[in-house]
């Protein structure tokens, strides 16, 4: 045998080596960027779902008073049933409240800000609402009088913030996102 056959495989089998590494190692790249782009997406789906689910509190504490003024009678079903909702509402509360704490300070203080404004109307109406009589009739349900005043300002205000959760605004770290929503009136 001569010497150039020798070598020959030698080269051939490096080449091979080298192109069998380079595409072991891209698809192992891209296998692990999907993996970090699925986890992105997901976590983004998670934190959009509970923060949903904490401006649906917000509303629905607003209109919890409204429930209570619109009972149809003092029957101890009617009122267990007002009980029960008022009670699920604060587990949901206490739930939301630790998640956002967890997820974010910056925006656990706005949730607590716009939950603390709202918390003296809420209570004086809850107390009306209770006093209250029973509806009657579909007349009575247009409560008239009865209102805890506009409390669209603090779903707004918290909507608001909610956009820096998501996208390049993440990024913001909590420092200038407190002194932002300071200067832009959504935080004290």
């Amino acid at each position: 045998m001569d010497p150039a056959t020798l070598t020959a495989p030698a080269t051939t089998s490096a080449s091979l080596t080298a192109i069998l590494i380079l595409a072991l190692g891209s698809s192992v790249v891209a296998g692990a960027l999907g993996h970090i782009l699925t986890g992105l997406r997901d976590g983004a789906t998670i934190r959009r779902d509970r923060y949903a689910a904490a401006v649906k509190l917000l509303v629905a504490r607003i209109e919890y008073p409204y429930r209570i003024r619109r009972r149809t009678s003092d029957d101890p079903e009617v009122l267990n049933a007002l009980a029960t909702m008022g009670h699920d509402l604060q587990e949901r509360l206490a739930e939301i409240r630790a998640w956002v704490f967890t997820e974010s300070t910056v925006l656990s203080d706005v949730f607590d800000h716009c939950l603390t404004r709202l918390d003296a109307p809420f209570k004086q109406a809850c107390t009306d609402a209770w006093k209250a009589t029973p509806i009657t009739t579909a007349a009575q349900m247009n409560l008239g009088g009865f209102s805890m005043g506009n409390q669209q300002h603090l779903v707004t205000t918290l909507e608001r913030t909610l956009t820096y959760r998501f996208g390049h605004r993440r990024l913001i770290p909590a420092i200038l996102l407190r002194r932002l929503f300071k200067k832009r009136g959504l935080l004290p």
